[in-house]
């Protein structure tokens, strides 16, 4: 049972964060570490509050579009009231438009309580919901649990506690509650000798039961009925429930001309509600608003782009940002699929039969949409090994239709190994599999889909996305100045920076003269008036930092490097307090490109990140923190509280620090790998405009360097800068300082190397981390370093990675960094390197006694790591000698002691 729970809690994290799609993508898989974020670019920066207030920083074209919109307003001189700046708040961050009703069932559950007489138990139905998610769903919304307490308490105040009715009417609710998660549970009707009050309520009950257990007709039926009883106290409740039963019942329909036809009777029920009274006036209104949306989607996108540009003081801001984006986004997928469509039945059949497999995403999509339609489930396993480890490197995913049998299932699996499946592995896929179906029920369960955007749907690509061409725009997405800015700013097509030109000329808009800049060039017609418009930006306009951030980048394009320093250092010099990090950061980034020389260079590659991630998690370093304590969760961990919220501790206890510290970003890592030699790295790591703890950082790497391209000179040279700034290295240093031959002091460094596994030739990203080979317990995964990738990818593209070169290394310079990089390609990765200068010391020098760690260390970084340089890195020669070695020269050792036991031992 836990399995499946643990399979939706991770299908609803997923599904949740893919909603966002405002942060940089996290790794699918892999060693989940720290990692800084210099800059968003797709969302605004944490915490969003900042943004909605009008800081909006520097607008990129990869922005979410609920975030565009927010950046129009304020660009085109408007705001937000403080209610408005709190929903667009819950917006960005992907809250639901409504409650989870998570206050509502606990208001009723505790009213519930209270009248529980002794040894009777609360109904199961009221325990479910212990994580408030997918076992309770939506189904039931808060108001359900809202109008039952309220009622309760009406009855029990007018009846008293002890009735017979009230305590009937109470049965009567759980039994219509027992369909919130599923099932067809109806209260039985009741005859003229119950008092009236108890009949009335009952019929009400019942029509809510049949509602809730998605019986939609006789729901409607009956809710018509007493909606037509002036006795009953639910007769304007039942009226508007009948256009909210035809609403939820369209949301469900697979046949579209049904769907239609539901949604256009429920537009008349609301519309007639709006005018008969004020009692249900707001969610009438809202509930129309979402008919709009079904039913006249052009129309609809037209009225929230006024309403969303203009300055309404919008009490529905949340779900009408919501609802525009959602969509813009459909109309516009379902334009791309249908030219897609179009353009491959226009290619001869041939043609057709060659292009027509699907590329690696559509497939993904593909083989996802058909998981979620419940007709394909997946199992993943990973057989065991020899010595009961579970075996990744062969890791199985397979799919099977969800009416597989049990023995095509294993059958399949025995096939793919090639060789019979143990019984405990059949026991787990069993078990794999009987998750893999509940899941499947979860994933097609109709109320799951209420609680899925049921009632408006995410229509929209997730991932990949395309963007809408001019000649591909219908024209009612460009009648209003909204939607034509945001699909101006965000297409690729060729005639953006003319019709955002004329936008600008026509409106005066800042808004389109920030997309002018945007999509401008050297080249661009008129761009030296569109230049000395933007230098006229006031320096504390709103869009002041996207216009001074396209400048300086222009009049770098045009030569003006002297104009374009003297701008980014104003920018950096008087706007650094007011402006979000990620802006800073790219003000910084333009800066150091600008660099004259070293010291300028090094002063402005140190960039403080706009928020760190930790396993989906975004923010500083003490919000992770928080975060990571209060996700304790009895029923999926092992630990207590207090252990697992001392363990989050400890693995914090050393980076908070780097809350209010410089580290040095991708870019800047790559230029000092690829163009720094070795002479330029040490000064660099002198320079006084780096703090003390990134001296440390180049230190090692110029000191490590240096031995491996045996600079042996240079390493002695720089070793009391490597004491002074890593002192924790000196009771191991010693003996390479003390070394009187070469050989000797070679051995001193290589065992150095050894036991702090963090050294490396190259510069690190990231959080920097000098831990022991002891302190990691000889797990070597992510340890000393890898060879220098020399691709990379680009839209999808493996392509030669190029590094930008900084103008003031000299020719000579950047010629010795190549050389130094090529020797040190061809040492290649630490690990293995490592490896056999250690198998080469064992043989030279058997006695020395630092020989049976070394070759411990040896065979433990050359075992089978997922992520280490390569896929399943791992050098089986190196580890067998090791062992080897150690068992047959060493065995009274210590070291040979904990190497792992075998089945023959």
């Amino acid at each position: 049972m836990k399995l499946w729970r643990r399979m939706i809690v991770f299908a609803l994290s997923l599904s949740t964060a893919t909603a966002l799609n405002l942060f940089p993508p996290a790794r699918a898989c892999g060693p989940f570490t720290i990692d800084p974020i210099f800059v968003f670019r797709e969302s605004p920066d944490l915490p969003f509050e900042d943004f909605t207030k009008g800081r909006i920083g520097i607008v990129r074209p990869g922005f979410g579009r609920k975030t565009l919109v927010i950046a129009y307003r304020y660009l085109n001189g408007g705001s937000f009231n403080e209610d408005e700046q709190r929903s667009l708040v819950a917006a960005l961050s992907g809250k639901a438009p409504e409650e989870s009703g998570a206050n509502a069932l606990k208001a009723w559950v505790a009213a519930r309580k209270e009248l529980l007489k002794e040894n009777e138990t609360l109904p199961e139905i009221y325990t479910e919901r212990k994580r408030e998610s997918y076992e309770f769903f939506p189904n039931c919304a808060k108001n359900a649990f809202e109008v039952a307490t309220t009622t309760l308490k009406d009855r029990i105040a007018t009846y008293g506690a002890e009735d017979r009715g009230v305590r009937d009417w109470i049965a009567a609710q759980d039994i219509v509650f027992q369909n919130c998660s599923g099932g067809t549970n109806i209260p039985n009707p009741l005859g003229a000798e119950s008092p009236q009050w108890l009949r009335k309520d009952r019929e009400y009950q019942i029509a809510a039961a049949f509602f809730y257990s998605l019986n939609f007709d006789e729901a409607r039926r009956r809710f018509g009925r007493i909606a037509d009883d002036s006795e009953s106290t639910w007769q304007e409740t039942s009226r508007y429930l009948v256009a909210r039963t035809l609403v939820r019942q369209a949301s469900l329909a697979k046949d579209e001309a049904a769907k239609h036809e539901l949604y256009v009777k429920a537009e008349i029920e609301l519309q007639s509600l709006l005018v008969q009274g004020p009692t249900f006036q707001d969610s009438a209104q809202k509930f129309l608003n979402l008919v709009k949306y079904r039913l006249h989607p052009s129309e609809r996108i037209q009225e929230l782009a006024r309403t969303l540009a203009g300055q309404s003081g919008n009490d529905n801001l949340r779900q009408d940002l919501i609802d525009y984006v959602w969509l813009l986004d459909g109309i516009e997928a379902r334009i791309l699929e249908a030219e897609k469509k179009r353009k491959e039945a226009l290619k001869p059949p041939e043609q057709r039969e060659q292009t027509g497999r699907s590329f690696p995403s559509d497939e993904a999509r593909e083989r996802y949409e058909a998981i979620q339609r419940g007709e394909l489930i997946d199992l993943s396993f990973a057989p065991k090994t020899a010595d009961g480890k579970e075996d990744y490197r062969n890791y199985i995913v397979l799919d099977f239709k969800y009416d597989a049998t049990e023995n095509e299932i294993l059958q399949a699996m025995e096939l793919k190994l090639n060789r019979r499946l143990t019984d405990e592995e059949t026991k787990e896929l069993r078990e794999r599999w009987q998750g893999a179906l509940k899941y499947r029920e979860w994933l097609i369960s109709p109320n799951r889909k209420l609680g899925n955007g049921g009632l408006s749907p995410y229509e929209g690509c997730y991932y990949d996305c395309e963007r809408l061409t001019f000649d591909l725009m219908p024209e009612f997405l460009r009648h209003d100045d909204l939607t034509d800015w945001i699909l101006t700013l965000q297409t690729e097509d060729a005639g953006a920076y003319a019709h955002a030109l004329s936008r600008w000329r026509d409106t005066d808009s800042r808004a389109w003269l920030t997309i002018a800049l945007i999509k401008a060039d050297k080249s661009s017609p008129h761009i030296n008036d569109l230049m000395r418009d933007a230098e006229a930006v006031g320096r504390d306009a709103p869009e002041f930092p996207t216009v001074a951030h396209e400048l300086v980048r222009l009049k770098v394009a045009f030569g003006k490097k002297e104009a374009a320093r003297n701008l980014v250092n104003e920018v950096i010099s008087h706007s650094s307090e007011l402006l979000p990090r990620s802006a800073l950061n790219q003000f910084l980034e333009q800066r150091g490109q600008l660099a004259e020389n070293l010291s300028d260079f090094l002063k402005y590659a140190q960039r403080k990140p706009a928020a760190f991630s930790d396993y989906g998690r975004y923010g500083s370093l003490n919000d992770l923190l928080k975060i990571g304590k209060a996700s304790w969760d009895s029923e999926f961990s092992d630990q207590t509280k207090e252990e697992y919220e001392q363990e989050t501790e400890d693995k914090y206890k050393d980076l908070l620090a780097w809350d209010e510290r410089f580290i040095l970003d991708d870019e800047t890592v790559d230029i000092l790998n690829w163009h720094f030699p070795l002479e330029t790295l040490v000064v660099a790591a002198r320079d006084q405009a780096l703090p003390s703890y990134l001296q440390r950082q180049l230190v090692l790497v110029g000191w490590t360097r240096a031995i491996l391209l045996q600079r042996d000179e240079l390493a002695l040279r720089i070793a009391p800068e490597v004491i002074r700034l890593a002192p924790e290295i000196s009771s191991v240093f010693g003996s390479y300082l003390e070394a009187r031959t070469p050989s000797e002091r070679n051995h001193a460094a290589l065992f150095v190397l050894l036991k702090f596994p963090s050294l490396s030739p190259f510069v690190a990203g990231g959080l920097p981390s000098f831990e022991t080979s002891e302190q990691i317990d000889y797990y070597f995964e992510s340890s000393w370093w890898c060879a220098l990738p020399t691709t990379e990818y680009r839209d999808s593209h493996e392509v030669p990675k190029v590094v930008r070169k900084p103008e003031f290394l000299t020719a000579k310079q950047l010629e010795a960094a190549a050389t130094e990089r090529n020797r040190l390609r061809d040492i290649g990765d630490g690990k293995p390197y490592l490896g056999k200068l250690v198998l080469q010391w064992a043989r030279t020098s058997p006695a020395d006694p630092r020989i049976p760690e070394a070759l411990f260390i040896a065979f433990n970084a050359n075992q089978s790591y997922k992520y280490g340089c390569g896929s399943w890195e791992h050098d089986e020669n190196i580890q067998q000698e090791t062992e080897t070695i150690l068992r047959q020269r060493y065995p009274a050792s210590s070291w040979t002691a904990r190497l792992p036991k075998h089945e023959d031992q």
